[in-house]
């Protein structure tokens, strides 16, 4: 229920919306208020108090206490209802829940009393609304069922408009959003045809709210911006400030993040001017997720700490106006006890002087006064030890909320330091596989070379000369006239010539073989030799140059690379060595080199390229890797480094978000561009001067 609230502000409770007046009406009131005295009187403070509802919740307090304090004064029950009602209204709008209730119930009552219907339904649809606030759901919907069916009685379209809204309100509230839209629909209809425009931006505003949370931002933001069109004609503030609120979290979904950000200042503008402590809530946390958005995490968390502030001082400005009740309570009933004494020992010393002779009754009358002094002392005891101990249980509830929020943070670094702990293992495990993979590719040509010596052994010409040498013993005692006289014999001379040049050509296509399993031997203590100088302990800084640590990396996936015909360009500036975790860092460009590979595999392309730029300046080095390969939809950018994220299958989506969360540690950034799907990749990595690793 608090994620749904997050993302929707409801501005304006659509059960206290009277026609808005001008501001030549509201001087007009003032003027003619200098004119009359009693009933008359009360009304116009009545009617001055309803035309601040949008503009300034004080002022509403402020003339509603006038008018309860005169209609009290003339016994007019109806001015005193309708006093009540709007004193709730203006600690409504001030988030005073509890009181702007205990108010309504009492206006409530009285209009029972009076028989006023269209007010006790009027009132109901206000008493629905706290307890929507206060998040009752069942209580609220009864309520409002129970309004909506007095106003078809009456016939009031106007109440009908605006109980339908409160229940479309509620089925919004528990996500069921057909159900409120078609309420809403209802809703809107209605108030078209009544013709008041401060109900009928409300229901737009609500009908934007609903499409929203169905993901249809367009058509979003289509009501937003003619409720917002509407207020603005009416110059209902509190109207403004909310549709430019929403229409700022619009345009933050759909990346537009100028509009975005001058709509929410507008807002917020608007909601310091008026104090509304709710509207600024919303605001401020709305400001929040932009700039969380835009990674601007400094900003993020300074209007975190707003919201949160804003929030917390709603709940301890509840809290002091709940002790401050209790004070007074107590004061007045100790003055009243105290003149309560003091009426007594009057009527004492009266029945002392007129009864001198009655010293019995006397007797009797002080006793009973000293028992109703305890029974006053006792109650008095009682009550000050309640009230002690409320106090005391809500300083038990503060420390045990403190002592929570104090596990949560601790919770939260652990989490943090767990995080960063599987990120390094992650990325070492991320290398040794690339140093396996690599070593398998180098171990095939191995095995392939030393197949071919096994078949060219196997078929050598050496048993050619085995057969000259068993004639050579067969003709062992008549060796010369065999070579000279023997048809056989006249051939051996011209065959071992013959055959020394095989076996030649034999021993150098031997040599050539062996020399390339030495080769493929040295190539795997390489790549084993580079895998152990950066598997180094997590924590420890070293001295390294940015261009051998890429060149290493290269060197790792070099046969991956030739495997599959891709090809490295290098730029390198000159570049100073830099202080920094050299196993961390190489767990990034492992990664990114590896993200490239798989893209190139995945497109299929003869033309594969990988281009590596490394750059400084006086504050950082900067590494470029540029692929041809697969590339990026635009859509998948914003996410690309989100933990689980990937566009690949069979991917866990780990290693660019262990590689960005690696960066945050040491210091540094990483950014990603591409001009969208099939067009290759850009990866940046920034590192500072000064990397420390910490």
């Amino acid at each position: 229920m608090k994620k749904l609230r997050k993302y929707f502000f409801i501005f304006i409770i659509f059960i206290f919306s009277t026609t808005i007046f001008t501001q030549n009406n509201i001087d007009n009131l003032k003027i003619k208020l200098k004119t009359v005295s009693g009933k008359e009187r009360v009304d116009i403070l009545n009617q001055l108090s309803k035309m601040y509802y949008t503009l300034s919740p004080a002022k509403v307090i402020k003339y509603g206490q006038q008018a309860l304090e005169l209609s009290q004064k003339f016994g007019y029950d109806k001015g005193r209802a309708h006093a009540l009602k709007n004193i709730g209204v203006g600690n409504y709008y001030l988030s005073n829940y509890d009181k702007s209730l205990e108010y309504y119930l009492n206006s409530l009552k009285i209009m029972e009393e009076i028989g006023d219907k269209e007010g006790i339904s009027s009132t109901l649809n206000n008493i629905g609304v706290v307890y929507w606030k206060l998040n009752n759901y069942d209580k609220a919907l009864e309520i409002y069922n129970e309004s909506l069916k007095m106003m078809k009685e009456l016939k009031n379209r106007e109440g009908i408009s605006r109980s339908l809204n409160n229940i479309g309100l509620i089925y919004m509230t528990l996500k069921n959003y057909d159900k409120a839209l078609e309420f809403f629909l209802e809703t809107l209809k209605i108030t078209k045809e009544i013709g008041v425009k401060n109900n009928i931006a409300y229901c737009l505003n609500n009908i934007g709210n609903i499409y929203w949370y169905l993901g249809n931002y367009d058509k979003s933001l289509e009501y937003y911006m003619e409720s917002l069109k509407i207020n603005e004609e009416i110059n209902n503030k509190y109207g403004i400030a909310g549709s430019t609120k929403n229409i700022g979290g619009i345009y933050l979904k759909l990346k537009n993040y100028d509009k975005s950000l001058v709509y929410l200042k507008k807002g917020l503008k608007l909601a310091k001017e008026i104090e509304a402590k709710d509207l600024l809530q919303n605001i401020y946390e709305a400001f929040y997720d932009f700039y969380n958005v835009k990674e601007n995490y400094k900003k993020s968390l300074e209007y975190y700490r707003l919201y949160s502030e804003v929030k917390d001082r709603i709940f301890t400005e509840e809290s002091s106006k709940k002790i401050a009740e209790m004070q007074t309570k107590y004061e007045t009933e100790k003055k009243e006890k105290e003149n309560e004494v003091l009426r007594k020992n009057n009527e004492i010393q009266n029945l002392e002087i007129i009864r001198q002779t009655s010293i019995r009754n006397s007797f009797i009358v002080i006793s009973l006064l000293i028992l109703i002094l305890v029974f006053v002392i006792y109650g008095r005891y009682r009550g000050k030890k309640r009230a002690n101990k409320m106090l005391s249980n809500k300083n038990q509830q503060i420390n045990e909320q403190k002592e929570q929020l104090s596990k949560t943070l601790i919770e939260l670094r652990e989490t943090q330091k767990t995080l960063v702990e599987v990120a390094h293992r992650t990325g070492m495990a991320e290398i040794a596989t690339g140093v396996l993979h690599n070593v398998g590719n180098v171990l095939n040509s191995v095995k392939v070379s030393s197949q071919f010596l096994r078949e060219k052994v196997e078929n050598s010409k050496v048993k050619g000369l085995e057969k000259v040498v068993d004639l050579f013993k067969e003709h062992e005692n008549d060796l010369n006239s065999f070579i000279t006289l023997d048809e056989k014999g006249k051939m051996l001379p011209l065959y071992l010539i013959k055959l020394v040049e095989a076996l030649k050509v034999e021993q150098d296509t031997y040599l050539d073989e062996l020399y390339n399993i030495n080769t493929g031997i040295s190539h795997i203590e390489e790549i084993v030799a580079v895998q152990q100088d950066y598997a180094g302990v997590s924590g420890v800084t070293e001295m390294i140059l940015l261009t051998k640590m890429m060149d290493d990396v290269v060197k790792m996936y070099h046969d991956s690379f030739s495997l599959y015909k891709i090809k490295v360009y290098k730029n390198y500036s000159k570049v100073s060595p830099i202080l920094i975790e050299k196993g961390k860092l190489m767990q990034v460009f492992v990664n990114i080199l590896k993200n490239a590979e798989e893209s190139f595999i995945i497109k299929g392309e003869d033309d594969k390229i990988i281009k590596i730029n490394i750059l400084e300046d006086n504050e950082s080095q900067k590494v470029e890797i540029i692929d041809n390969g697969v590339g990026i939809k635009k859509e998948d950018l914003a996410r690309i480094f989100s933990y689980g994220y990937s566009t690949k299958e069979n991917s866990k989506g780990f290693g660019l978000h262990t590689s960005a969360l690696t960066l945050e540690e040491l210091k540094g950034k990483m950014f990603v561009y591409s001009e969208g799907e099939g067009k290759g990749a850009k990866f940046t990595v920034i590192i500072p001067r000064k990397a420390d690793g910490g």
